[in-house]
């Protein structure tokens, strides 16, 4: 999957499960203060991009500093263009 398409597909996702009501995200929208998200909405989120593109558990790597949408695009491009360690 290219970058873009990553991209697009992670603002459909948050988007989706904005806890104001679906929604188009933008990536300059925060998480919070934009559309909505409590802890638990994060919790739910951070499970439908592990299982959306099939990532590693995001609770264990260096998320703290997420709080917008392009946040989180880029992880998911870098977690994409990261070798997998599993040989």
């Amino acid at each position: 999957m290219d970058n873009g398409t990553s991209r697009a597909q992670v603002r459909r996702i948050v988007g989706e499960m904005s806890p104001l009501g679906a929604r188009e995200a933008n990536s300059g929208d925060r998480l919070v203060e934009d559309l909505g998200y409590d802890s638990l909405a994060v919790i739910e989120l951070s499970l439908r991009i592990e299982q959306e593109f099939t990532l590693v558990d995001l609770g264990t790597g260096p998320t703290a500093d997420i709080s917008t949408v392009k946040d989180i695009e880029d992880f998911v491009v870098q977690q994409q263009a990261a070798p997998s360690d599993a040989a």
